[in-house]
């Protein structure tokens, strides 16, 4: 009897050890990735991980879309960290499912696929906004950017501006955040929704109010609003950088004498963003007898809320206005983008005519 019992260990032994060969053999086919890595032609498929979905309804999703070979040994995985620990080699504390949008491929092991969507890196996208643009041309470009849940943001940026600005320490009468989406380039994740968007941009807004000379404090000036509508009015008007400084003096010039701003600008705001026309090639007549409060034309001081959102040129300018006595500016190099500024109605039209004959001229 004692001769045997050697004998029975030894075989339980090998038992033991052919169990753990074969789960080993097992994971290791199971978990391999669908596709060889050296395929030339590997699918980049984008997978979101939803608010409360269990680790059986991701596995079973990933294996219909061919990113993982075997469900049950993804859920395995998932329910028992350690057990991916020990089949893996890697730290078990990266196995922990988070939601958000995520880009794999079926050339992707089970491991990466789970450190991918464990890591809360999910896929982002850059996207340019240039100066100026209005919230529904924002719009615009972040939904052909491809990100997901912002079929809201015009409505969001347009209607809870007010909530969301006094969570910064402004007050507005108005329900938008016009003016304050700063233009820049932004890398944003797949998921993020239209109010986290909205925030990025507006923290962006405020932070380079801080960076800069000349702007740092503007928040607090009790004009600061009025700034910022100037400011937008400023950089729909301005071409050469050099010139925005003398525009927003023109301006202010104007607004101290109680003379309409008569900003071709806001009249183009009225047309696209309230009529939701096509922006003009020219402007009527017509499009000057709009009774929209917008209408700089027909009346007089700001307009109710900014007409664009100003870069850092815009809002420089309209904060620190150059001290000139002109009343007027108008177009007078295309191509350069320059204008002739008039202290006098006389000169402004003379100036406008100038331009027109030599226009005319080489047409």
């Amino acid at each position: 009897m004692k001769k045997k019992l050697p004998v029975i260990l030894l075989i339980i032994f090998i038992l033991l050890a052919g169990i753990i060969a074969g789960g080993f053999g097992y994971v290791k086919v199971n978990s391999g990735s669908v596709v060889s890595k050296d395929s030339e032609s590997v699918a980049l498929i984008d997978y979101e991980v939803k608010n409360g979905m269990s680790a059986k309804t991701v596995g079973n999703e990933l294996k219909k879309l061919g990113l993982i070979k075997n469900s049950e040994l993804f859920y395995i995985f998932a329910r028992y960290p350690k057990a991916a620990s020990f089949f893996t080699g890697k730290d078990s504390a990266i196995f922990k499912i988070q939601m958000g949008y995520y880009e794999l491929t079926p050339a992707m092991d089970l491991s990466e696929i789970f450190t991918q969507i464990s890591s809360g890196k999910e896929k982002s996208v850059n996207v340019s906004i240039p100066e100026g643009l209005t919230i529904t041309k924002i719009a615009d470009r972040l939904k052909k950017a491809g990100l997901k849940n912002i079929d809201d943001f015009e409505a969001v940026a347009t209607h809870e501006g007010r909530n969301i600005l006094a969570s910064y320490g402004v007050k507005i009468k108005n329900e938008t955040v016009e003016g304050f989406l700063f233009p820049d380039t932004y890398n944003i994740p797949v998921s993020y929704t239209s109010e986290k968007i909205i925030r990025l941009m507006v923290d962006n807004f405020f932070d380079h109010l801080k960076k800069y000379k000349g702007l740092d404090g503007i928040e607090k000036r009790d004009d600061f609003y009025q700034v910022l509508i100037l400011a937008s009015i400023v950089e729909r008007e301005y071409r050469a950088e050099d010139e925005a400084k003398s525009i927003a003096g023109v301006f202010y010039n104007r607004l101290k004498i109680n003379m309409p701003l008569q900003s071709c600008a806001t009249v183009e705001y009225i047309i696209t963003e309230i009529n939701h026309r096509p922006h003009p090639d020219r402007i009527f007549y017509s499009d000057l007898e709009s009774t929209s409060p917008y209408n700089t034309y027909k009346f007089q001081g700001l307009p109710p809320s900014p007409i664009s959102n100003p870069g850092h040129t815009a809002l420089y300018a309209a904060a620190n206005p150059e001290k000139n006595n002109y009343l007027y500016f108008t177009l007078t190099d295309a191509n350069a983008g320059r204008h002739t500024f008039s202290s006098n109605l006389d000169a402004h039209v003379q100036a406008t005519n100038e331009f027109r004959t030599k226009r005319d001229a080489n047409n």
